[in-house]
């Protein structure tokens, strides 16, 4: 797709602004030298909408909404402004912040990965998420309050970025809407609904809201390759906006060194119809 010759990466605005630390990620400043104006209005409806004529915006934010989700939200229109400028204008809900991060072809999702990318650059979130060694939602909040981000963003950032194997998995009506895997073998696909002896399926079967439950829960409850029989994960499970968000981590990685030898077995079989 060609784009605008007023279009930057984050990457390039992160230069051209000279930012090398989270707390120089100034979200207004960034849009002023964008040409869009961050304003802060009671909004029903929507949690942010942008309007633009020429070379110029007005991004306005939902003023009630908690700071990390109003910084995401500008991160997220100036998305827009970058990839979609000219084409109409947006009004975004919250719901969409959550359950908008496949399919990167289309306007919102798309918009939300450059809103990742423009206030959680790896080269800056990386350092700082080695320091934790537990990858559950304690630890997306505490990265999320140096950030200032959302709790969604901040914690796709993790898995793509931390220390441990890790999956994030978003369930919407009982069906999986989207996951994001981290250092984890492709053969491991979440299942498509939440299954019973895992925390997302008694969070949805309970409707409890936005409540969370944690622990270890066994790893062929949520996969169902043969190398996950026996073995336990451990299991952080949110509900955000009548959704539920599951963070799954390999504290003992037993189970994947088990599934790569399982996947060599196979491939060897397949080359010559004979175990080794």
């Amino acid at each position: 797709m060609e784009k605008s010759e007023y279009f930057r990466t984050a990457a390039e605005l992160h230069r051209e602004m000279g930012i090398v630390s989270p707390d120089e990620i100034d979200i207004e400043a960034i849009a002023y030298h964008c040409g869009a104006t961050i304003r802060y209005r009671q909004l029903t409806g929507c949690a942010a909408r942008i309007v633009g004529a020429g070379n110029k915006a007005i991004i306005t934010i939902d003023v009630s909404s908690p700071r990390g989700r109003q910084r995401f939200s500008a991160g997220h229109e100036l998305g827009h402004w970058m990839h979609d400028r000219g084409k109409a204008s947006f009004s975004c809900q919250e719901s969409q912040f959550v359950r908008e991060w496949s399919a990167t072809s289309n306007p919102e999702p798309r918009a939300n990965r450059y809103a990742s990318d423009l206030l959680l650059p790896p080269t800056l979130f990386k350092p700082k998420a080695e320091t934790f060694r537990t990858m559950d939602f304690d630890t997306v909040r505490s990265l999320a309050q140096i950030f200032v981000t959302s709790l969604t963003a901040t914690a796709i950032r993790l898995v793509e970025c931390g220390p441990l194997p890790t999956m994030l998995v978003c369930y919407s009506a009982g069906q999986r809407v989207w996951f994001v895997r981290g250092s984890l073998p492709g053969q491991l696909y979440p299942s498509e609904a939440p299954r019973p002896y895992t925390y997302a399926f008694d969070l949805l079967r309970k409707g409890m809201g936005d409540e969370e439950l944690r622990g270890e829960v066994p790893a062929d409850a949520w996969f169902d390759h043969p190398s996950a029989k026996g073995h336990y994960i451990e299991e952080h499970s949110i509900g955000r906006y009548g959704d539920v968000l599951s963070l799954l981590w390999w504290k003992n990685e037993r189970m994947l060194i088990h599934l790569e030898e399982y996947e060599e077995k196979k491939a060897a079989r397949r080359s010559d119809w004979r175990e080794d």
